[in-house]
């Protein structure tokens, strides 16, 4: 497995693609990318919690359709704790 890539690595090697100086440039672009990886987490939390409440509540119909009520309450369950969880983060 590789390492992981951090704004300060990321920020070494366009230094280096670009020929600048690193003592001059580095604080500001670490700074851009570390916004720009927070930023882009952000978006994959709220697309992976999306997408969980989704098949909670595709799932939820489905059991519905065949009478499994237990079934049904539990991916009721499932999607609404997520939803609390994703407005918590989100607020």
């Amino acid at each position: 497995m590789r390492g992981m890539i951090t704004p300060e690595l990321l920020a070494e090697r366009v230094l280096r693609t670009l020929n600048l100086p690193a003592k001059d440039k580095a604080e500001s672009i670490i700074e851009i990318l570390r916004t720009a990886l927070n930023d882009s987490r952000d978006s994959a939390i709220a697309a992976t919690k999306a997408a969980g409440i989704e098949i909670a509540e595709e799932e939820a119909e489905r059991s519905r359709s065949v009478g499994a009520r237990a079934a049904q309450q539990t991916a009721l369950n499932i999607a609404t704790r997520i939803r609390k969880r994703h407005i918590e983060v989100r607020g």
